[in-house]
């Protein structure tokens, strides 16, 4: 059964145990710094949001980052968060995959970057998104993997 999930740990991306020697390792590699990094952001995300008490103006009229409203720095920590993601999916999309468990590396980024498709009830997708969606799917699913996705009532 897909774990339909970012709560799923870095621990628990694949059911296929890498070789030793793996070909993928560095997509291995790779996928355990963007699944930190999305979790801390989905976390991120899901704090609640609080209002920050008005900080006291600095000489020149500019906070401090520790004295700014709560929300522009939840806002700063998400910008920080998705900028060091960045570089990291860059590597991901270039590596080539020489094993299945690389391939599946690459379809969980593909649908953190396609996510809206599970957004919609399959039925409404166009015709691209449905292939689109349908090929990640089976990625993931021969691969062994769980398909990066918040939403739990994702069509089978």
């Amino acid at each position: 059964m897909i774990n339909h999930s970012w709560e799923t740990s870095a621990d628990e991306v694949s059911t296929c145990p890498p070789a030793p020697q793996s070909e993928d390792a560095p997509l291995l590699v790779l996928e355990q710094q963007f699944t930190e990094l999305c979790a801390e952001l989905e976390s991120l995300r899901r704090a609640p949001v609080q209002v920050g008490r008005e900080a006291p103006e600095q000489p020149q009229g500019e906070l401090s980052f520790r004295q700014r409203p709560t929300d522009e720095v939840a806002t700063g920590q998400i910008e920080a968060i998705l900028l060091r993601l960045y570089p990291i999916e860059h590597e991901i999309i270039q590596t080539p995959a020489s094993t299945i468990v690389g391939l599946g590396v690459k379809a969980r980024h593909a649908a953190y970057v396609t996510s809206q498709y599970w957004e919609e009830d399959l039925g409404r997708l166009d015709w691209e998104a449905k292939a689109i969606r349908g090929l990640i799917e089976a990625v993931c699913a021969v691969a062994g993997v769980a398909l990066p996705i918040r939403h739990s009532e994702v069509d089978e």
